[in-house]
């Protein structure tokens, strides 16, 4: 029995550790994404449509990609608000 209890004993390290590393990678970008929000606050929609085109042009298959991952999650988010059960 104390085999299992040493393991259990690991894994519930294993498990936390793992956990307190989630927690400061969500913190970090949490951060990063609070930044972002201010920074766009500050601007009108013309400097960020502006920005968003520029963009694209240099990264066209991001944009895309972008543009695709944004279209799926919308798509599921309305479907699903229109399911009946």
């Amino acid at each position: 029995m104390s085999e299992f209890s040493d393991g259990a004993h690991d894994y519930g390290k294993k498990i936390a550790d793992a956990a307190s590393r989630a927690g400061d990678y969500l913190e970090e970008k949490a951060g990063v994404l609070g930044n972002k929000f201010k920074d766009l606050q500050g601007k009108n929609f013309q400097e960020i449509a502006d920005e968003a085109k520029d963009y694209a042009r240099r990264k066209p298959g991001h944009a895309i990609l972008i543009a695709a991952g944004a279209g799926l999650v919308l798509g599921f988010l309305l479907r699903n608000g229109r399911r009946v059960f």
